[in-house]
């Protein structure tokens, strides 16, 4: 057994790490795994699958060590490398419970990373929230992490950036403006102060 709660199992010729904690929670006591014992069919199966979310996890967190990433997005990711729908669920279990796979964190890193890119395309809360939808964030936790990071000041930036990219979209038309402001999640009073100011 290593100092992490993983076991090196040898079956049928071959041998595989498991995590000790994930055989136990699918039936199996790591107790009963003894040299030369025979395994029934559904401590066979408990095994297997305890390998293979073993090996997603591993994957997982190889893909988490390169950039952040959403539960949708590294679910998607693992399936597409033919681990099972299960051992994948069980990786994206322990790898949220350690910390290392976070949805609000990823939220928030992703719309600053994309509010500060400079884009030919104008950015506002719904377009925000919109993408990190597309990438399986769930509305709240979306609404929420671009509510911290638009305050005041973030915001009116925002608006500003917005208004300089969307005017040549709009013709020179102030109230196509405007309304193309809204529908980037701008309010209608922080548009309004804007053109007040100006």
């Amino acid at each position: 057994m290593g100092a992490s709660g993983t076991a090196i199992v040898a079956a049928g010729g071959s041998s595989f790490l498991v995590a000790l904690g994930l055989l136990e929670e699918l039936g199996l006591e790591a107790s009963g795994l003894v040299a030369g014992a025979e395994l029934d069919e559904a401590s066979s199966s408990a095994l297997a699958l305890a390998a293979e979310a073993y090996e997603a996890e591993k994957r997982g967190l190889s893909l988490l060590a390169r950039a952040e990433q959403s539960t949708f997005m590294l679910k998607n990711k693992l399936e597409a490398r033919e681990f099972s729908r299960r051992a994948v669920a069980h990786a994206l279990d322990r790898l949220t419970a350690s910390g290392l796979l976070d949805d609000r964190r990823f939220a928030a890193a992703y719309a600053a990373s994309r509010l500060s890119r400079i884009r030919s395309k104008a950015e506002g809360p719904a377009s925000l929230v919109s993408a990190l939808r597309e990438r399986g964030i769930d509305r709240a936790v979306a609404a929420e992490a671009i509510a911290e990071l638009l305050g005041p000041d973030e915001r009116a930036a925002a608006l500003e950036k917005a208004v300089e990219k969307e005017t040549k979209r709009s013709g020179g038309d102030t109230d196509e403006l405007k309304r193309r402001l809204r529908s980037l999640g701008f309010r209608s009073d922080e548009i309004a102060e804007f053109f007040d100011r100006e």
